[in-house]
């Protein structure tokens, strides 16, 4: 998994919609688990899980920005003081290994999780691989997503339900309009 597919993949831990969110209940410790390939049995810190709550909704609004839509910039502000919060450690890597960012040795499962985000978010914004990641464009849904359209045009996290709701709600207004 690249790592603009991880950083969707920590977005879309919490669906709008519903509100159902995995770090937010005893499912968060399977996924800290999974996201930092770390199996080891601890306990799961609340403070730094509302830390890794409050960064990830603030990838999703740079993530809505991404798509041309209006940023929350509160939501963006409390993301922002998580990342000048976080202890990043250069990992040296080896050969073949490019060196990464990473959590200090001795941190637990959610602050391992919440540098390997940081770290994660910093790499694909150096790299330009963080324009692609987008929000879609339906307020009601946000799930983020990867555009891999050749102009980044792609505007919905899927045409056949949120694109079409879309388009369809335009033109019953263009309709009411011209009545």
């Amino acid at each position: 998994m690249t790592v603009v597919e991880r950083l969707v993949d920590l977005i879309n831990t919490r669906h709008c919609p519903d509100g159902d969110d995995v770090l937010a209940d005893q499912r968060a410790a399977a996924w800290l688990q999974e996201w930092t390939d770390d199996r080891r049995q601890e306990a799961v810190d609340a403070a730094t899980m509302a830390r890794l709550r409050d960064l990830r909704e603030g990838l999703r609004q740079l993530a809505v920005a991404n798509n041309g839509q209006r940023c929350d910039e509160e939501i963006a502000d409390r993301a922002a003081a998580v990342l000048r919060s976080v202890p990043l450690v250069v990992e040296f890597g080896g050969p073949g290994t490019p060196p990464r960012l990473g959590a200090y040795s001795a941190a637990g499962l959610a602050e391992r999780a919440l540098a390997d985000a940081a770290g994660s978010y910093l790499t694909a914004a150096a790299s330009g691989e963080w324009s692609r990641v987008k929000a879609c464009a339906a307020p009601d849904c946000r799930w983020a997503y990867l555009d891999s359209s050749r102009n980044r045009s792609r505007r919905w996290c899927d045409m056949a339900e949120c694109g079409n709701r879309a388009k369809n709600r335009a033109w019953r207004q263009r309709q009411a309009a011209g009545e």
